[in-house]
């Protein structure tokens, strides 16, 4: 039962990436989806946590709520069954409304208090989070919670989510400082370090006000991907399509043909959602860090800057796994006769782990020998197979940058 002495506040996480997770239940317990009839079991959980008066309330509420698409809910309701088959745990991985796009979220996580403390919420939350990873991960993942939840905040923390000082969706307010002020009082120093230092930063306000627009109130816009530095484009931006990107997190630009806003990939889908934002020196421009889904530019290419004028040649870069990984998965898309990637794709795991295997091997030889030059050739071998072993996961470039980042 939930602590209902502790005030009442809106909190909202945000998960920007959903790592691949192993899932560990004990022993006799499992997984498995919404059949009809889990309602009632449903419904009794929830009560039983109080969040519900009842299992009558709880029950309505889930028909209500997610029985209006009977094959979503089979699709995106999951519970842990115990032993003897009962559902002594469930979460629900839904969809809600975000400033007009459609956000995957977590609902409802809940364990039976008879099996709590054998992790059971926590391979409820990876199970939930991996079914949403497979299905899209370039949208980021939403909860709603509350201070009385702070046990369930902690673990939230720990599978990636962030607390968000201004970021909501659906229709809950943000009730962030207020939930602080709350848990100051709750926490131990050292939890509450912990959700500190996982909230995500608020929008320099002083700063959007030193943006100096044109004449035609307009300032110049460059969007960047964000992992490879690539420039995908320039647009400009009026003081409202400004405040519209800071308030959804996605770039919205003034179309000086059109005399409107515009949402990047509004009806492409191809959605730039901004991870940083700076003006420059004078105030008079902006640089904005994106995550890029598909093509930035309207042509189809990646970049709207594809037209050489003059093509030096560029240093190499970490860059060129990126581009590794894409080519891989151009080839799986659009196989090639003799291909050497088709081959091993079409080998299986077993095949390209042996590869990686023999790569590693081979280059622990050139490094003892001191052969630099074989080193580098054999540590090209090896990342190229590894990227293949990647993608044949679904594990991509992204994963692994993040979990480095995370330990260094």
């Amino acid at each position: 039962m939930l602590d209902r002495t502790i005030p009442f506040c809106h909190v909202i996480m945000r998960c920007d990436r959903i790592l691949p997770m192993e899932i560990h239940l004990p022993d006799g317990y499992r997984m498995r989806s919404y059949q009809p009839g889990d309602e009632e079991a449903w419904a009794a959980l929830e009560a039983a946590a109080g969040d519900f008066a009842d299992a009558a309330a709880a029950r309505d509420y889930f028909v209500r709520t997610y029985l209006s698409d009977p094959v979503k809910a089979r699709e995106r309701v999951f519970f842990a069954a115990a032993p003897d088959g009962s559902a002594v745990g469930s979460v629900i991985a839904w969809e809600n409304e975000r400033h007009g796009l459609t956000v995957p979220a977590l609902h409802w996580l809940a364990v039976d208090e008879k099996h709590q403390r054998r992790g059971l919420g926590r391979a409820l939350c990876q199970h939930a989070m991996r079914f949403l990873r497979r299905l899209d991960n370039s949208k980021p993942t939403y909860l709603h919670t509350q201070p009385w939840s702070w046990k369930a905040m902690l673990l939230y923390v720990s599978l990636g989510f962030r607390l968000q000082p201004q970021d909501t969706f659906a229709t809950y307010p943000n009730e962030y400082e207020k939930a602080m002020a709350v848990l100051r009082g709750i926490l131990s120093q050292e939890q509450l370090d912990l959700l500190v230092a996982a909230s995500d930063p608020a929008v320099d306000t002083d700063a959007v006000r030193r943006v100096k627009f044109d004449g035609n109130g307009l300032v110049p816009a460059i969007a960047q991907d964000a992992s490879t530095g690539e420039v995908l484009m320039l647009a400009y931006m009026n003081r409202e399509s400004l405040q519209l990107t800071l308030d959804t997190g996605y770039a919205t630009y003034y179309s000086r043909s059109r005399r409107e806003l515009w949402r990047k990939g509004a009806t492409s889908g191809h959605l730039q959602r901004v991870i940083r934002l700076h003006c420059d020196c004078d105030g008079d421009a902006i640089l904005m860090q994106v995550d890029q889904t598909g093509p930035a530019c309207h042509t189809g290419q990646r970049s709207c800057f594809h037209n050489p004028v003059l093509m030096g040649d560029m240093p190499p870069s970490p860059a060129i796994l990126e581009k590794v990984y894409a080519t891989v998965a151009d080839r799986d898309a659009h196989p090639r006769e003799g291909s050497y990637t088709n081959y091993l794709l079409q080998k299986g795991v077993d095949k390209i782990a042996k590869k990686v295997g023999e790569e590693a091997s081979e280059t622990i030889i050139a490094a003892v020998r001191g052969n630099a030059a074989e080193l580098t050739g054999e540590a090209a071998d090896l990342l190229y197979h590894l990227t293949v072993l990647l993608y044949s996961q679904g594990v991509t470039m992204k994963d692994v940058w993040q979990k480095l980042e995370e330990r260094h």
